[in-house]
């Protein structure tokens, strides 16, 4: 039986970590054969990774912002409260482009109710999307 030189055995042993120390190959063998500091594409994913967290958070604080509406607004809560007017206020900026999208006659709670739901349930179903979208989830 013949053993291997004590230089194969640091070449196992270390791999990757002991050929770049060495400077006799400085490309990566698990990246394909390519330079490890030349790999844009992780660093393109960490990017839209990042760009796409803040986007979900974004549409799910939309959401919460047209639900604490709804929420305000049928139950008898205080107008003059600060969290009140506050949400309510951010509550109707979310739901701007559907206050008016479908009318309730003689009912103003009604519609309110039907237009902000549909805000609602559109920027869940956003935040959904973009967490499936290519490097929405890690």
């Amino acid at each position: 039986m013949r053993l291997p030189s004590p230089r194969k055995l640091d070449d196992r042993v270390l791999g990757d970590r002991f050929r770049g120390s060495g400077g006799r190959d400085d490309t990566d063998s698990r990246a394909g054969g390519r330079r490890p500091h030349g790999d844009r594409g992780a660093g393109r994913t960490q990017v839209l990774h990042v760009v796409y967290l803040v986007a979900r958070v974004v549409f799910l604080l939309l959401a919460l912002a047209v639900g604490l509406g709804i929420v305000f607004t049928l139950t008898p809560s205080n107008p003059d409260n600060g969290l009140v007017r506050t949400s309510l206020s951010l509550a109707e900026t979310a739901a701007g482009p559907f206050q008016d999208l479908f009318t309730v006659d003689g009912d103003p709670e009604r519609a309110l109710l039907v237009n902000y739901s549909v805000a609602g349930v559109l920027y869940l179903l956003t935040a959904a999307l973009v967490t499936r979208l290519p490097g929405g989830r890690r």
